[in-house]
């Protein structure tokens, strides 16, 4: 049995090696090539809001007359008449290129004519209508002019801002309305992704004027400000937001009691406090507070005075003040902090002359210039800055850029007017 088996294996073993060595039949199916698919491009997990923060809005005699030219017309009730577009005309496009921009309504309105500068801020309404048009989204209107006005100048510039459709927040016509509307909540979808911010405010003082029957005035109670967080809180924003009108005017450090108010408000989880009052600039501080929602450190940032926007002030460096650029940065698990930040010098310029042979001595316009935009050159290239005024803008500047560098945690962002996208002939034109 074993012979007969074993030429069995050996043929089927010379079968299978002859299957092996055969070529393969050529196939009549041609098989393409694989094809290159590309990657799709790597998506930024991190979503980005900017911010923009400017200071203390003021209308002091002089501006109003400027506003109408003729005075003569000063109390009219035609809000036509008055032209504040040369006033915004170099900081608008800063305005609109951010998401949100964010301002301290130092002053009540009016469309009754009886407008006034110190002591009793009461600006037309035309005012309003230029600061939606140069871009603001959000004001405080809770300062110590708030009560300027009596219960007509408060429940009046609520309703002209409404109609504006310009957010506000610090002054209600009643308790009901401050129940539902504070602390105020703002929803912004910037490239897909939607950023909730909710915005405090608070003033030290009303300047003796007691707050009419029924309206609402947030003082700035501590009591009441951890209140207010926990209720900003439960709305589930990504940032708190705090407008402060407190502090020392004319100085150029913030006093222990802002600083104490300041850490009140970081500890209790607000995240950005952005201060106004003083007239002049303060320190930009940034601080790693721990934050006991989330059992982390998180960055807190304040301002403690952006000084002027734009006013009549005539004392030591209230002619200067700062645009504040603040980056909110949003991660894919729906985390919000805060990225970069910067400011920009702004400088209160009075564009005109003085001439003895008209009757009110003057024909002059106001005009907050951006410095690193009109700086360059001189200045004369944009503005026709007289020598005079481009040494006084660049002495000041010098000063209070020294002084920042040594009291700020911020950096200065320079522009030049090509990135603003304005181009000559920017002077105003005189009426």
């Amino acid at each position: 049995m074993r012979q007969k088996i074993a030429p069995l294996i050996l043929l089927l073993l010379w079968g299978v090696g002859q299957v092996a060595c055969e070529a393969p039949a050529p196939s009549s199916t041609t098989v393409p090539p694989p094809e290159t698919v590309e990657e799709p491009p790597i998506k930024d997990s991190l979503h980005r809001m900017k911010l923009i923060f400017v200071g203390d809005i003021m209308q002091h005699d002089d501006q109003i007359r400027s506003a109408v030219g003729d005075p003569a017309l000063m109390r009219s009730t035609d809000q036509s008449l008055f032209d504040y577009e040369p006033v915004f005309r170099y900081v608008a496009p800063l305005l609109r290129q951010a998401d949100l921009a964010v301002g301290n309504l130092e002053l009540t309105l009016s469309a009754k004519g009886k407008y006034r500068g110190y002591p009793m801020f009461r600006a037309p309404d035309a005012l309003a209508y230029a600061l939606k048009e140069a871009g603001f989204d959000v004001l405080s209107t809770c300062n110590n002019h708030s009560n300027d006005g009596y219960s007509y100048g408060l429940r009046h510039t609520i309703e002209v801002l409404d109609s504006l459709g310009i957010a506000h927040t610090g002054t209600f016509v009643d308790t009901a309305a401050y129940d539902s509307l504070y602390p105020l909540l703002v929803e912004k979808e910037v490239d897909g992704t939607v950023f909730r911010l909710a915005f405090l405010s608070y003033t030290f003082s009303t300047n003796g004027i007691p707050t009419p029957k029924s309206y609402v005035v947030n003082d700035l109670d501590a009591d009441q400000i951890l209140l207010d967080v926990a209720k900003a809180k439960a709305l589930n924003p990504d940032v708190i937001i705090a407008l402060m009108h407190w502090g020392r005017e004319y100085k150029l450090l913030p006093h222990r009691k802002e600083r104490g108010l300041t850490r009140l408000l970081w500890e209790a989880g607000v995240d950005v406090v952005i201060g106004g009052h003083p007239h002049v600039i303060q320190p930009i501080e940034v601080d790693t507070v721990y934050n006991p929602d989330s059992t982390a450190f998180k960055t807190r940032l304040v301002t403690y005075s952006l000084g002027n926007f734009v006013s009549n002030q005539f004392r030591p460096n209230t002619d200067w003040g700062l645009m504040f650029e603040l980056e909110l940065v949003k991660n894919n698990q729906q985390q919000t902090s805060i990225g970069t930040h910067h400011y920009l010098p702004v400088w209160r310029y009075i564009h005109g002359r003085y001439d003895s042979t008209l009757t009110v001595g003057y024909d002059w316009q106001y005009t907050i210039l951006p410095v690193s935009v009109f700086e360059a050159g001189g200045g004369q290239q944009w503005v026709n800055l007289s020598a005079g005024d481009s040494v006084e803008m660049g002495r000041i500047t010098a000063r209070l850029r020294a002084h920042l560098q040594d009291h700020s945690d911020s950096q200065e962002r320079r522009i030049s007017a090509i990135e603003m996208g304005i181009l000559p002939p920017l002077l105003p034109t005189l009426k």
